[in-house]
C-alpha cells in the first residue's frame, strides 16, 4: 500500500454510515479517484470540516491497486471558496463546473489542463465575476480540451470560408450550422450535410463571431451583455449535450426554454 499525496477538487461526496464520507474527486496528477474518508464527522478528525464542495484540497491517501474506495489519510485546505454557496446563481454554475469535470475526468490518469480549467472557473466564481460569463468561457475552453470545439469561422467540413447566408435588408446575418458535423458550414457542405441525414440549422452570425472572439481569448465574456451571453450559451450548451450524448443535471432548467438563436417567425 503506497502513500499518494495531490491537489484535488471533490466532485461529489456522499455520508456513508454515522461518520465517514465517500468522496469523488478530481486530482491533479492522478485524475479521477474515489475516497473513503473514515469518521469524517467526527469533530476530533484530521479532516473534520475539511472535505467541502469547490474547495482546493491538498490530499493524502493510502492507494491500494484493484481497492474501489482509497482510504483518506491527511486532508489540507489550499484555497477556501466560502464564497459560492452564498449566492445561490454562483452556487450552480459551480455545480455545473463540477458535473462537467466529472464527465471528463478518467479514473487514475491525471489531467493537469483539465484540473487547471477547473480551478479557474472556481475562482472566478468566488470572486463574484457573473455566472454566466464564467460558464461560457469555461465551456468553451472545456470542449476545445476536448478537442471538440466548435468551427465557429470557417467550414467545419472542408475548413473553407463559410459566408452568411442570404438575407433581407434589416436581418441579422446567419450562418449555416451542424452540432453533428462539427460546427458552421458553407453552403455546399451544409447541403450534403442535409443529404446525409444530419440536421443542420442556422445561428447568427454575431453570436458565431462572440464565441469565437471569446475562445480566441480576443474577447472577456464578462464584457457581453446578459441577452448576448444567453444566445451565446444556448448554442454551446446544446452542442456540448450533442457530442456528450447526454443533457447534464445543470443545463436541464436553461435548456428546457426553447432554442434561443431559432429565426423570428
Amino acid at each position: 500500500m503506497a502513500s499518494v499525496r495531490d491537489r484535488a477538487v471533490l466532485l461529489r461526496r456522499f455520508a456513508y454510515g454515522e461518520s465517514s464520507l465517500v468522496c469523488h474527486a478530481l486530482t491533479r496528477e492522478h485524475g479521477g479517484v474515489h475516497w473513503l474518508a473514515k469518521g469524517a464527522y467526527r469533530t476530533t478528525s484530521r479532516y473534520f470540516a475539511a472535505l467541502d464542495l469547490f474547495d482546493t484540497l491538498g490530499v493524502a491517501w493510502n492507494h491500494s491497486p484493484g481497492r474501489e474506495l482509497q482510504l483518506v489519510a491527511e486532508v489540507e485546505i489550499v484555497t477556501r471558496r466560502s464564497a459560492i454557496p452564498l449566492d445561490l446563481e454562483r452556487y450552480r454554475s459551480a455545480l455545473t463546473v463540477l458535473e462537467l469535470a466529472g464527465l471528463a475526468a478518467t479514473e487514475e490518469h491525471g489531467d493537469a489542463a483539465l484540473f487547471d480549467l477547473v480551478e479557474a472557473a472556481l475562482d472566478a466564481l468566488a470572486a463574484a465575476q457573473p455566472p454566466p460569463a464564467v460558464l461560457i468561457e469555461f465551456e468553451l475552453q472545456f470542449l476545445q480540451l476536448l478537442g471538440l470545439a466548435p468551427s465557429l469561422a470557417a467550414c467545419a467540413s472542408c475548413g473553407g470560408p463559410a459566408p452568411a447566408l442570404e438575407s433581407s435588408p434589416g436581418e441579422v446575418p446567419r450562418a449555416a450550422f451542424s452540432a453533428g458535423a462539427g460546427g458552421r458550414l458553407c453552403g455546399p457542405c451544409a447541403a450534403q450535410a442535409r443529404v446525409s441525414g444530419r440536421r443542420v440549422g442556422t445561428l447568427p452570425v454575431p453570436v458565431l463571431e462572440r464565441a469565437q472572439a471569446i475562445l480566441a481569448g480576443r474577447a472577456r465574456a464578462a464584457n457581453s451583455s446578459v441577452a448576448d451571453l444567453e444566445l451565446t450559451r444556448d448554442f454551446v450548451a446544446r452542442f456540448l449535450e450533442y457530442h456528450l450524448e447526454r443533457r447534464p443535471a445543470g443545463y436541464r432548467s436553461f435548456l428546457a426554454a426553447p432554442n434561443r438563436n431559432r429565426p423570428l417567425e
